[in-house]
């Protein structure tokens, strides 16, 4: 049997999951999963799943969250920063948005949280329900409505007043302008072989020009309307489950501090674009459905969408177009599948930079 926390009562946790109050546990298997290490505060994802001995499945899905100084690539970060860091990430993230106990609008909803399973020395196991979710296709329709499910969430949630969002300075000033910033003003990752196939001539110096305005557009987001957001509202995170497909799932939330209004568009646009699934030439009917679609979930809730624009586009730029270009897989192999991943990831940073030079 697999080995569990001494906290978990895993047949109290299997008569909730079923309704069914004299199930007995009869076989138990964990499954691990993999994800990307560069989530700070994630420490693993685990299936736990098994059967009764009445032959009924169970199926439970397990994060493993934790504060960042365990976080096996804490090395990235300067040691002199590292105490900073740990205080100020908020890793409880997921774990606050179940405590807060705020609804949400129609149509979107969490996993259910069953246990949450407090390892101590700021390690949390939260125990999940295990989202069968549907393989569907994003199309313009299905981006619409979780544009508009959004809006309604920034609009039931509005902060009180415009405000820092320190969480954001944080991540451009590491992430943008000590980390990929000094990559793009290198005249050697333009000639990289998987780089300059598809880099126009102009690119380079957008981006470099967006560079020195990154300042005044952090302080132009500081004086935009604040709401409460998801926070990293990406089509992965907003998973459709498969026995109510006109609903979404929301996990992986992030940025639970007051943020521009139109925040979360910029991860609902480039998530897939990142993973290299969709062609730049897609992006723009993507950009005009989700931001149309958000108007009417503010106006749903009675709010203006007077600054929507700013909102969306000028987050979006400062987090995602110094990124587009994934420069950390310049080492990888020149091979036909990682020359289609940067073709398209520059054709996103290409798309991102035009839309900040015009704001």
């Amino acid at each position: 049997m697999t080995t569990l926390s001494p906290n978990v009562d895993l047949a109290s946790l299997i008569r909730i999951y079923l309704d069914k109050e004299d199930a007995e546990v009869d076989d138990v298997r964990m499954q691990t999963i993999d994800h990307v290490l560069g989530t700070p505060s994630t420490g693993g994802l685990r299936r736990i799943s098994g059967t009764t001995t009445c032959g009924r499945h169970w199926s439970f899905f397990v994060k493993s969250i934790h504060a960042v100084r365990h976080w096996p690539n804490i090395g990235v970060i300067p040691e002199a920063d590292r105490a900073t860091f740990d205080a100020h990430f908020p890793w409880r993230v997921e774990a606050d948005v179940y405590n807060s106990r705020r609804p949400l609008p129609e149509g979107l909803r969490l996993p259910r949280l069953y246990f949450v399973d407090d390892l101590g020395d700021d390690r949390l196991d939260l125990w999940l329900e295990d989202v069968q979710a549907a393989p569907v296709e994003w199309d313009l329709t299905r981006y619409a409505a979780a544009a508009r499910a959004l809006g309604r969430l920034a609009a039931q949630r509005p902060a009180d007043g415009p405000g820092a969002e320190p969480g954001l300075r944080m991540y451009v000033q590491n992430r943008v302008m000590n980390g990929v910033l000094p990559a793009l003003r290198e005249p050697s990752l333009w000639r990289h072989p998987l780089v300059a196939p598809y880099a126009d001539g102009l690119l380079r110096m957008d981006l470099d020009i967006l560079g020195h305005r990154i300042p005044a557009m952090l302080d132009a987001v500081d004086r935009l309307p604040h709401t409460m957001a998801h926070g990293d509202a990406s089509p992965q995170n907003l998973l459709v489950p498969a026995d109510a497909p006109d609903q979404f799932v929301a996990i992986d939330w992030g940025w639970q501090t007051p943020v521009p209004v139109g925040f979360d568009l910029g991860q609902l646009l480039v998530g897939l674009a990142h993973q290299g699934a969709i062609e730049p030439g897609e992006l723009p009917a993507i950009h005009r459905a989700i931001q149309a679609s958000y108007a009417r979930g503010l106006a749903d809730e009675g709010m203006a969408d007077d600054h929507l624009a700013a909102g969306y586009v000028t987050t979006m730029v400062l987090r995602s177009a110094f990124t587009a270009i994934p420069v950390e897989r310049l080492g990888d192999p020149v091979t036909p599948r990682s020359h289609e991943l940067f073709r398209k990831r520059v054709g996103l940073a290409r798309f991102l930079a035009d839309l900040g030079l015009a704001l």
